[in-house]
C-alpha cells in the first residue's frame, strides 16, 4: 500500500517540475539575445535564453522528471533596435509557443490532481484499515 504513496509523490515531483520549465518558459518567452556564431559563442552580447522541457522517465516505483532542452532553441527574429542584433539587425528569440506552454500547464495541473487524489484514497485506506475492529 505504502508503494502508491512513492508512486503519487514521485509524480507530483514530475508535475511540479513540468510547471516550473513552463512558467520559465513563459516569462522569458519575449526575451532575445545575440545569435550563435558557428562554435556557439555570443561574444560579448547577452546570449538567447534555453527554453526547457520535462522529460519522463519510468522509476521503480514512480516516475523521474529531468529537464532538457527544447531544440532549435531560438529563431532568428528581425529587431534591429536590440543591443543584441547582428549586423543584419536579427536576433535569437527563444523558441517558445504560448498555447504549447498552456497546454502543458493544463496537462500537469490536471496530472498533478489525480496524484493529490492517490494520496488521499491511500490516506482514506489506511485510516479505515487501523479503525476497522478485529
Amino acid at each position: 500500500m505504502v508503494g502508491s504513496i512513492g508512486t503519487a509523490l514521485s509524480g507530483l515531483t514530475a508535475q511540479t517540475r513540468r510547471l516550473d520549465a513552463s512558467a520559465s518558459n513563459v516569462a522569458n518567452v519575449r526575451s532575445t539575445g545575440a545569435i550563435p556564431a558557428e562554435d556557439g559563442t555570443t561574444g560579448d552580447k547577452r546570449a538567447a535564453y534555453q527554453p526547457l522541457a520535462v522529460a519522463q522517465t519510468d522509476a521503480n516505483p514512480g516516475t523521474r522528471a529531468t529537464f532538457t532542452p527544447i531544440t532549435p532553441a531560438y529563431l532568428q527574429e528581425y529587431a534591429p533596435d536590440d543591443s543584441a542584433a547582428n549586423a543584419d539587425g536579427m536576433v535569437a528569440a527563444p523558441n517558445v509557443d504560448p498555447a504549447r506552454e498552456r497546454i502543458n500547464q493544463i496537462a500537469a495541473s490536471r496530472a498533478y490532481g489525480a496524484n493529490i487524489a492517490v494520496v488521499r484514497t491511500q490516506d482514506e485506506m489506511l485510516t479505515s484499515l487501523l479503525n476497522s475492529k478485529v
